[in-house]
């Protein structure tokens, strides 16, 4: 009688193949990804070092501080001002008793080139009605943007109701509504690059204190040759603020005068470009601002205070 029977000593061979080629493998693994990990973490390293010496480099730049001077400065960010979308912002003042405010920028890619785009583009230039930007931190991990001190606040905290139930009185309002002209013109027309800011809004317009009104925050601004009557980008912005040309992404630097045609319905009107707590029809600025010209009464938007 034959019997067919299990070969014990291949089948332990086999298995112990198995078990060294499974190991190796898995060991050749971890060893490859600890080595690119390495190699991304120097290039990282060394691409930062290079942007970090470009932007020392560039002529008309602001000053470089160090994180741990800001950090001294700030009192350990212990005095917050705001908040926005890539970070919060801290008051300070430099050893010569001058008030600054230092942004914090939090994330990864999108914070990066908003440092990059913000140094290089109000560094460099100076106007009475742009926030000027006093210097700026490249390191390690930390991006940092120093700016003058900007007393009042920001243009949302006296439009909708006014700071403190003050309301502006119209020739404030007037001369708030010509800074911002201002300050958008010279970017437009009287810098040697045409910038577009693609974010004014009411958080964006800052106070120093003689009431001056200067246009902040460049982090989504774009540089564009004299030259050049359009240009495409990926949409940028504030929605309530975005002009209908992003409709077809071909836009021009007038995507910042339909923004600022928003705001200055709502320095005149005193209230939001979108205010939910409105019936349906009163919601947002714009309809009933179609609403009222239709029937001949816009004087009704205007602010009662």
């Amino acid at each position: 009688l034959l019997v067919k029977v299990q070969n014990t000593r291949v089948n332990k061979s086999r298995r112990k193949t198995v078990v060294l080629a499974s190991t190796f493998g898995a060991l050749f693994g971890v060893v490859c990804l600890i080595g690119c990990l390495v190699l991304l973490m120097r290039v990282f390293k060394e691409s930062n070092e290079i942007e970090g010496d470009f932007l020392s480099k560039v002529p008309g730049m602001p000053a470089r501080y160090s994180y741990e001077n800001l950090k001294a400065v700030t009192e350990d960010f212990s005095k917050k001002l705001g908040e926005g979308g890539f970070g919060s912002v801290y008051e300070g003042a430099l050893s010569n008793g001058t008030k600054i405010a230092v942004k914090c920028l939090d994330g990864l890619a999108q914070v990066k080139d908003s440092f990059i785009a913000e140094v290089q583009i109000i560094g460099s230039i100076h106007h009475v009605n742009l926030v000027k930007l006093i210097g700026f931190c490249f390191e390690k991990s930390h991006r940092l943007l120093v700016y003058e001190y900007m007393a009042n606040g920001s243009l949302d905290k006296w439009t909708y109701g006014g700071k403190d139930n003050q309301s502006l009185p119209w020739n404030a309002r007037r001369r708030i509504i010509t800074d911002i002209a201002k300050g958008l013109a010279y970017l437009h027309e009287d810098c040697s690059q045409k910038i577009i800011h693609f974010d004014i809004k009411p958080q964006n317009i800052l106070f120093d204190q003689n009431f001056n009104a200067k246009v902040a925050d460049f982090g989504l601004s774009k540089l564009v040759e004299k030259d050049q009557s359009r240009v495409i980008t990926r949409m940028r912005g504030t929605p309530g603020y975005l002009a209908p040309e992003w409709l077809s992404s071909v836009i021009t630097e007038k995507v910042d005068v339909y923004s600022f045609g928003i705001v200055m319905l709502e320095i005149i009107c005193g209230r939001k470009n979108v205010d939910w707590s409105k019936i349906e029809e009163d919601k947002h600025l714009l309809s009933i601002f179609k609403r009222k010209a239709g029937e001949e009464r816009l004087q009704d938007m205007v602010d009662k205070n």
